[in-house]
């Protein structure tokens, strides 16, 4: 027969915390009879640093004051004011009628296009809904596949994986235009690369582009929505703080080390191997690699608000 020693230690420590209690209680009523309430309140001043049975109370040393941080600020004039262009690649009906009909009810003015007929606008911001490329409850961000920082598409792409995270949406990062399939002139099915997205937008048109690929079982239209108002609002942020098309995302080449990429962002191997998840001192072709400037950005850190000033009866003034 097998002794489950966990389930043994769990009841002892639970008996010695409730003796340990009932020790204390005794002791409290023993000092009321003895020196009264006056006494007792003295009492109980000290022994509030005991607490938790017995467990001592952090001191003034262990307490850390908790920063809030402050919120992304932008007016919905401002993400007007970005050209926005939702593209359908094979989303479901009434998945997408109900996002353009939520993101319209909160003000936000974009143009509809649907499998990319119409992208080719310049200075556009490209937000691609796609629900053919994965199944299950994950959702994937798709950057740009080539490296040559097409307008502010890196930015655009972190914010969605951003908002997204914020938004409790299962998040599988990003991932550099791999993903998906289309149809030859023959009827044979082959990889995509780049999204057709990126193809149709062109070398010529420097606008920005990303993909929210959302596997089947993601149906919260309105967590959506947000996530995708959210998004516009950090990439504003990012594209009125910093200079542009920045290489935020580098895609890994083929042959390519880790001290090769460190060496483009200027830090150590360990760095770009530790910030990026990869576990191993290769790294795969096409792997999405991160900058390290991203840590000093408040538009990617899923932990920093977002606010909509003077923006009334939207899901943001809830």
């Amino acid at each position: 027969m097998k002794i489950d020693f966990r389930g043994r230690n769990l009841l002892e420590s639970s008996k010695r915390k409730y003796n340990l209690s009932r020790k204390i209680k005794i002791g409290v009523i023993t000092a009321a009879l003895v020196v009264g309430i006056p006494g007792l309140m003295f009492l109980n001043k000290n022994n509030n640093k005991e607490t938790d049975f017995g467990n001592p109370a952090p001191g003034p040393e262990y307490y850390h004051e908790v920063v809030q941080e402050d919120p992304i600020e932008t007016t919905l004039d401002q993400i007007n004011s970005l050209n926005i262009i939702i593209n359908d690649n094979d989303c479901a009906d009434a998945f997408i009628t109900d996002i353009y009909e939520k993101l319209e009810e909160d003000g936000i003015q974009f143009k509809k296009t649907v499998k990319d007929k119409g992208v080719q606008e310049n200075d556009a911001v490209v937000i691609t809904l796609d629900q053919q490329y994965m199944a299950g409850p994950g959702v994937l961000v798709l950057a740009p596949y080539y490296n040559d920082n097409k307008g502010d598409s890196d930015a655009l792409a972190l914010a969605l994986d951003t908002a997204l995270y914020e938004k409790g949406f299962l998040t599988q990062g990003i991932e550099c235009g791999i993903r998906g399939f289309r149809e030859d002139e023959n009827g044979n099915v082959s990889q995509r690369i780049p999204t057709s997205t990126e193809e149709k937008i062109g070398k010529n048109t420097n606008s920005s582009y990303a993909t929210i690929t959302f596997g089947t079982q993601n149906a919260n239209t309105e967590l959506v929505t947000q996530a995708i108002e959210n998004a516009l609002a950090r990439y504003y942020s990012y594209v009125s703080t910093y200079n542009l098309q920045e290489d935020l995302l580098y895609r890994a080449q083929k042959d390519e080390t880790l001290d090769d990429i460190a060496k483009k962002y200027n830090t150590t191997s360990n760095y770009i191997k530790v910030n990026n998840g990869i576990i191993t001192d290769e790294v795969q072709t096409d792997t999405a690699i991160k900058s390290p400037k991203l840590s000093n950005m408040r538009e990617f850190n899923h932990n920093v608000p977002v606010d909509f000033k003077n923006v009334e009866k939207t899901i943001w003034a809830k």
